[in-house]
Parts: C-alpha cells; sequence; structure tokens
C-alpha cells in the first residue's frame, strides 16, 4: 500500500493506491483555482479522519472538490467488479494511461429522422429530414474527451483554457483521428477491444442519432428554443454564450440527455468523421457521408455560439488541418466497416 499526504489550501489529502483481482487503481491530483480535481481509477473513497471510509457513490473522474476549511482524505481501491474490456451492450469505463478513466455509453442501434423541420428556430437549409438507420451499436464518450484524458494518450495538452476536466480544444481533425489511432493500438495490445471495433470520431449520423436519444426537438431535453441568445432552454443542457462567460466550462455540469451523455450542446464543438455535404433527399442506411471534400463535419455548437448553433440538427464544417479554440470532439468506439 503507498500512502502520499498532500496539503492544498487546508484541504488535507491521503491518496491510497490498493491492488487486488481487478483493475489497479490509480489516484492523481491537480490543483485549479479553489477547486482540486482528482483523476481516478476504481472506486473512489473518502474519509475524515482515514480510519473509516465511505464511498463517493456519486463521482466520476474527474471529480472536483472545492477548497476549504475541512480536512478530508481520500483513497482509490480497486473496483469489484473489473472495468476492461468493454461488453456491446453495456456502459463501461476504460483505463487510460496515467489512471485516467474513460467512461463510454453504449449506444443501440436505430431508425431516426435526420435534420430539421422547416420551422425550427435558426433552420438552415442543409438539414433536410431524411430517414437514417444504424444497423450496429456503438458506444460514445460520456463526455466531451478532457485535457486528462487528451493528454494521457497524446502526451500533451494544446487547449487554450487550461484544466484537467475541460473539454480539450485547439486540436485538429488530424489530432482528434491520431487520439483515436493511438486508444486503439493500446486497448488492443492490452487485449480489451470488442471484435470488430475500433475507436474513431462517430459519423455524423451516429453523432446526431446519439445527441437526440430518441427526441425530435431542437434540443435533446425534448425542448425547443424560445430565444437565440438568452434562452433557459439551452441553459438547461449546454454552455453558450449566453451563459459561458466567454470560456469553455468541465464537462458534465448539465443536463444529460436520456442516454447519459453530457455536452453534447455547447462547450466545444465535436469534429465528425465524415466529409461536409448536402444531405440525401431519401432513406439511407449506415451513411458515412460524401466520398471526398474540404471540410469534416463539426456538431454541437460551442461557448462562443448562440443557442441556435447549438441544436441537434445544426451542422457546420471546418478544414481537417485546422485548430479552434471551441472545438474538440467526443470519441467513439464504432464497428469497422467491412
Amino acid at each position: 500500500m503507498h500512502n502520499l499526504k498532500l496539503t492544498s489550501g487546508l484541504l488535507g489529502l491521503a491518496l491510497t493506491m490498493v491492488t487486488a483481482q481487478a483493475a489497479a487503481p490509480a489516484l492523481s491530483y491537480e490543483v485549479t483555482g479553489n477547486n482540486l480535481i482528482l483523476t481516478y481509477t476504481g472506486t473512489l473513497l473518502q474519509s475524515a479522519d482515514a480510519v473509516t471510509w465511505t464511498e463517493v457513490s456519486s463521482a466520476t473522474s474527474p471529480y472536483k472538490i472545492a477548497l476549504g476549511d475541512k480536512k478530508l482524505f481520500f483513497c482509490a481501491k480497486a473496483s469489484d467488479e473489473p472495468v476492461d474490456p468493454l461488453s456491446p451492450g453495456k456502459n463501461g469505463t476504460i483505463s487510460l494511461p496515467d489512471g485516467v478513466a474513460l467512461d463510454m455509453i453504449w449506444i443501440n442501434p436505430g431508425t431516426f429522422i435526420m435534420g430539421s423541420p422547416t420551422d425550427e428556430l435558426g433552420r438552415q437549409d442543409s438539414e433536410i429530414p431524411h430517414q437514417v438507420t444504424l444497423t450496429k451499436g456503438y458506444w460514445l464518450g460520456k463526455y466531451e474527451v478532457t485535457q486528462a484524458q487528451y493528454k494521457a494518450i497524446m502526451k500533451v495538452n494544446p487547449s487554450e483554457f487550461k484544466g484537467a476536466d475541460l473539454p480539450v480544444e485547439m486540436v485538429s481533425w488530424y489530432d482528434a483521428m491520431e487520439f483515436c489511432e493511438k486508444l486503439t493500438e493500446i486497448e488492443k495490445a492490452a487485449g480489451r477491444l470488442p471484435a470488430g471495433y475500433e475507436y474513431a470520431l462517430p459519423t455524423e449520423a451516429q453523432w446526431e442519432y446519439a445527441c437526440r436519444a430518441g427526441t425530435t426537438t431542437a434540443l435533446n431535453s425534448g425542448k425547443n428554443l424560445s430565444a437565440q441568445y438568452e434562452c433557459p432552454e439551452m441553459d438547461e443542457v449546454g454552455w453558450y454564450v449566453g451563459n459561458s462567460d466567454g470560456m469553455t466550462h468541465p464537462v458534465g455540469q448539465k443536463q444529460p440527455n436520456a442516454w447519459g451523455l453530457y455536452d453534447m450542446h455547447g462547450n466545444v464543438h465535436e469534429w465528425c468523421l465524415d466529409w461536409y455535404g448536402d444531405y440525401p433527399t431519401s432513406s439511407v442506411t449506415d451513411p458515412t457521408g460524401p466520398a471526398r471534400g474540404s471540410d469534416r463535419v463539426v456538431r454541437g455548437g460551442s461557448w462562443i455560439n448562440y443557442a441556435d448553433y447549438c441544436r441537434s440538427a445544426y451542422r457546420n464544417g471546418g478544414r481537417p488541418d485546422s485548430r479552434y479554440l471551441d472545438c474538440g470532439f467526443h470519441v467513439a468506439l464504432a464497428p469497422v466497416n467491412e
């Protein structure tokens, strides 16, 4: 057993890593402003006296604690169940290097209407409604890829706004794809990669299907927009120009959709796999976008955008070699194209 005592302001921590038969736990920390960010794998426990421990049942990594005058101790122990590998049909967590966790949400296959109705506030002509069928399930990250997760794989953090639990930004489409490729290599080498799946950016159809989670409204909360700037409906689900104070925010602070995905609206735009192009006008199955183009699809809107740019159906494109301070990505674990 390894113990490390730290003092950050008046908050004391005992960081304990306990090995067991399940995946080895890890615990690290970072002080950001008046907050302490714990990044861990395994199960997080908390104690007031370092003798009696209780599980922090609501915690997910990275876990933020406000610094104060109360002494607390934390430890990470091995979970009762192994977190790897992922199993089709179930949510799961994988362990990245440096003790960083990546939560993945399973998305069942299905059929939906992609695009928007003509009367939706902010609707653009490119959002032609058409039926899409996805025949295979896939996973999507519970949160936008954080800076801690990106650094664990890529060993660098290019973001303008720094913070372990902030979404990574200033990454190009190529950077995001390299992250996915390296993660695939790591998981394959460890024998944890589900057969027939690889880490990748979601296709545009996979992104919108996951974002909507069965809804047909402008937002995945089941609500439409009442305004573009001061928009109470958008305030519930994401960070945009009306509430962001000109910066990104830690992932997972707004309301998730029905499938447990966070920040699909706002915070940062998200790269998708497809080239940007016109939608089909008839039903399609497992679409992957145009065969070629100049821009890659970006989705979801960001902290700098009005509410209508953060809708489920909103789409835009960006040069794949460009880096933007309001663009990151959700990672997918998707079926390999045959």
